[in-house]
């Protein structure tokens, strides 16, 4: 090989080398930021014996802690029994662990796979579903507000100019800022709270004019007030949606999995019992009456089980 044909095979030699380094590296960054995908759900728990299950701490009557710091609720009671029937089919005991989140941290502890499943209050609406997976729902609500009693505010209209205090990362934040937005609510101000307690004590105060987050969230707050009879809710629901299990995204044999026990749950009528229980019976540590009936959604709902999503109600 002469000279001048020598250089021209190592030069191409390099570059065959560099484009491989580079092709590496870009690889290594990506699996560095994207992460190892976590195993599908039901060999993890298969192989683990473990659900985890994520929870609230504060969505009375959903997910909360009880005097003992323990979860309870209408969504853990229904989450356990879907661990149950897991243990029948999967012919093996199975051991629930409980991780804690937040409405903002709620999505990605299940995506990543440090949870299995979150049993609370999470809202299934078309942009979640770009990101997350939803069971069928077991509960269907909207957001609406929390006024004092001796206000005059009973529609939106009267919040025109007015402050409302909202719970970050809560399906309601969106509805109103495009309420504002559209011309609907000119003037309102959103104040933020770290917790449903906290905006709802501001309503108490008089730091602001109303309370906005799903009537069922709000029906607790009313019970959990000092005196129930100076807070009332207001307004047409902003939107009626369904109320799910989280689940990861992709998860598709363990999303039928869930969606089976749960509507079985449904059919022998241990979701209405769950419902009669928390919504509309005394509930610990401190007595709580909800008084909240049941919509005409969800009797659809236990009847005859779907996957209906929240953009399709009332179609």
């Amino acid at each position: 090989m002469n000279f001048a044909k020598r250089c021209i095979h190592l030069a191409g030699s390099a570059l065959v080398a560099l484009i491989v380094s580079v092709h590496g590296f870009a690889v290594a960054q990506q699996s560095e930021a994207t992460g190892p995908k976590p195993l599908p759900s039901l060999a993890k728990i298969r192989d683990t014996g473990v659900v985890t299950i994520a929870h609230r701490p504060d969505a009375i009557p959903f997910a909360y802690l009880d005097e003992k710091k323990q979860p309870i609720g209408y969504g853990i009671d229904i989450c356990r029994e879907i661990v149950r029937l897991m243990e029948r089919d999967l012919k093996r005991p199975l051991r629930m662990a409980f991780v804690e989140v937040s409405a903002r941290t709620r999505f990605d502890v299940v995506n990543s796979g440090k949870a299995d499943m979150e049993c609370g209050t999470t809202i299934n609406d078309p942009q979640r579903r770009k990101t997350i997976d939803y069971s069928m729902p077991y509960q269907f609500s909207g957001p609406r507000f929390l006024v004092r009693s001796d206000s005059k505010i009973r529609a939106i209209q009267d919040l025109v100019g007015r402050r409302i205090s909202i719970v970050p990362g809560t399906n309601s934040v969106p509805l109103l800022k495009q309420r504002i937005e559209g011309g609907v609510l000119p003037g309102a101000v959103l104040v933020e709270y770290p917790s449903y307690d906290d905006a709802r004590e501001a309503v108490e105060r008089g730091e602001v004019e109303a309370f906005a987050t799903i009537d069922v969230l709000l029906a607790a707050q009313r019970a959990k007030a000092k005196d129930p009879s100076k807070l009332m809710i207001v307004g047409s629901f902003l939107v009626l949606e369904p109320i799910a299990i989280l689940l990861r995204k992709g998860d598709t044999e363990y999303k039928k999995t869930v969606d089976r026990h749960l509507a079985a749950l449904m059919l022998d009528g241990v979701v209405g019992r769950f419902y009669e229980k928390w919504f509309q019976q005394p509930i610990p540590p401190n007595n709580l009456r909800m008084d909240l009936p049941m919509t005409f959604a969800l009797r659809d709902q236990l009847r005859w089980p779907t996957d209906r999503v929240g953009d399709e109600i009332g179609k």
